[in-house]
């Protein structure tokens, strides 16, 4: 059974993430960008029976509506809870990277703190990720981000040692990539290791998955790898904007990460959705196919990790017959080891029922469904996806009933 998570009043809602709280995996956190007119925010809702009800926390405080988002949220091992989000002016294209502490217990955000500041451009496409330092009082908060329309366009890196109170100077993660670089996407896990993948246009012209490693807190990094080069993501799909990146988790234990894609291609109208292994060290395998087909489009791909090490990946269908969508939920096998051999289970459905993207967020001639969604593993087999619904008549975001 499928339930709506946001029922307040704003008219839309799209790109949700979604965390599990490793102290009470029955307490959730969800952020979106959130409508008012034209105006975007960003709101957080939780769940602390493990998603069966849902309450609305409302607006983060301090953040202004105009053309904010890329919201994203990740809890520390003690429990704490962080939001990342752009505080954004529509007009201008500038903004800074911001993040809001929900201190263990409490039900209320502090005041933001600036993590990746647009230093008269755009701290783009912000995403966190957490990874526990035995030893000291705080875990590592990271927070990737790329700058667009600053004098140093690229992606950069930054990291908060004190539970996100401060963030150290944002440095460049790829210099070679520049402003090539797009959608960058943060794991963490034990022992200092971390992944961080994005995009660059390849030499065959299409798109290269690449990704960067490290395996002392981020301090530095190897050389970047090719996971993937592809045509595109997604195709065109006119007149909705649902555009597609990189998904990434770590796997527990500090094993190694996990990463998806999807890919499209033109020439023979296949749409295929790509899955790739690392290991904790850095060393990655190039990416295999998980599903492919002809009459379906996958997009915006979610992956998460149980505490077993199983995978669950999420993906929209969109069927190229009805042009409705359906979300499908892959995982792996029970008791098989991911990293020695990555294999899927044919996909469930885990929407009721398929609906109409063309009914999402309309921005002039163009509804808009966002560009991802969110899904998060909990401490047992279970999971927890979110996403971008129109079956209301208006952009919701839903989520499956815990059994």
């Amino acid at each position: 059974m499928n339930l709506q998570v946001t029922r307040d009043g704003f008219s839309a809602h799209i790109e949700p993430v979604i965390a599990v709280n490793p102290c009470d995996p029955r307490h959730l956190l969800v952020a979106c960008r959130v409508f008012t007119g034209s105006r975007i925010g960003v709101a957080a809702y939780t769940s602390h029976d493990g998603g069966s009800a849902w309450q609305a926390m409302g607006k983060l405080p301090g953040l202004v509506p105009d053309a904010c988002g890329n919201a994203t949220v990740s809890f520390d091992p003690s429990g704490n809870a962080y939001v990342c989000a752009v505080q954004a002016s529509g007009t201008t294209r500038q903004g800074d990277a911001l993040v809001w502490r929900l201190a263990a217990g409490e039900d209320r955000f502090r005041a933001p703190v600036t993590a990746i500041p647009g230093d008269g451009g755009l701290a783009d496409h912000p995403w966190t990720g957490v990874g526990a330092r035995p030893g000291t009082p705080h875990a590592v908060l990271y927070v990737v981000g790329r700058l667009y329309g600053t004098d140093a366009d690229g992606l950069v890196l930054t990291r908060s040692l004190d539970g996100g109170r401060t963030f150290e100077p944002p440095r460049p993660l790829d210099p070679a990539a520049g402003p090539q670089a797009s959608s960058p996407v943060l794991a963490a896990a034990g022992h200092g290791s971390l992944s961080v993948a994005f995009t660059t246009p390849a030499s065959s012209g299409g798109l290269a998955v690449r990704v960067l490693s490290s395996t002392d807190y981020g301090v530095t990094f190897g050389p970047a790898q090719i996971l993937a080069e592809v045509e595109e993501t997604a195709p065109d799909l006119s007149p909705l904007s649902a555009r597609s990146g990189p998904a990434l988790t770590a796997l527990p234990g500090g094993r190694g990460f996990c990463a998806a894609v999807t890919t499209f291609d033109e020439a023979n109208g296949t749409s295929r959705l790509l899955t790739a292994t690392g290991s904790g060290r850095g060393r990655w395998e190039p990416a295999v196919e998980a599903a492919a087909g002809t009459d379906t489009v996958y997009l915006q791909p979610q992956i998460a990790a149980g505490a077993d090490g199983r995978l669950a990946v999420t993906v929209y269908a969109l069927d190229l017959r009805t042009h409705l969508i359906e979300v499908l939920l892959f995982r792996t096998p029970t008791g098989r080891s991911v990293v020695s051999a990555l294999r899927f289970l044919p996909p469930v459905k885990i929407t009721s029922a398929p609906f109409d993207p063309l009914k999402a967020v309309g921005t002039g001639a163009t509804p808009w469904l966002g560009n991802y969604q969110g899904l998060a593993a909990g401490l047992h087999d279970d999971v927890h996806p979110v996403w971008t619904d129109t079956r209301s008549g208006s952009a919701q975001i839903c989520t499956v009933a815990p059994d």
